[in-house]
Formats: C-alpha cells, structure tokens, sequence
C-alpha cells in the first residue's frame, strides 16, 4: 500500500515539473521568439492574478453568505 502511495506522489512530482518546464519554455519562446519583454510578460500575469482574485472573492462570500442562510454545517 505504501509502496503504491510513493509511486503516485513520484507521478504527481514529475507531472508538476514537466508541466513547470513546458511554461518555462512557453515564456522563453515568446521572449525570444516573438520578442515580447519580461516586463510585459509581468504586468500580464499581475492583470491575471488581479482578475482571478477580483472573481473568487465575491463567489467565496456569496457561497458563504448562502451556506450561513441555509445554515448548513461546514
């Protein structure tokens, strides 16, 4: 069982850093490539990041908010 355990987190490991290293290729071929700037690249992801926080914010408080009305246990 454990053994089965370790094989599935070696899995999971090596699965994150393939994927790591397919983004990190991604980023260099559009610097190189198409000539894009890091600092673009960075302002992007700060857009991003801002975006995703401005959605799950009000759906976490709004799902929270009904789960307190229905006053369902967590």
């Amino acid at each position: 069982m454990a053994n089965q355990k370790q094989k599935s987190l070696l899995k999971q490991r090596s699965a994150w850093i393939t994927s790591m290293v397919a983004c990190f290729a991604f980023v260099l071929m559009a610097i190189k490539v198409y000539e894009v700037s890091a600092s673009t690249i960075m302002q992007n992801l700060l857009l991003i990041v801002c975006g995703i926080i401005a959605i799950q914010i009000p759906a976490f408080l709004i799902g929270w908010a009904v789960s307190k009305r229905r006053k369902r246990p967590k």
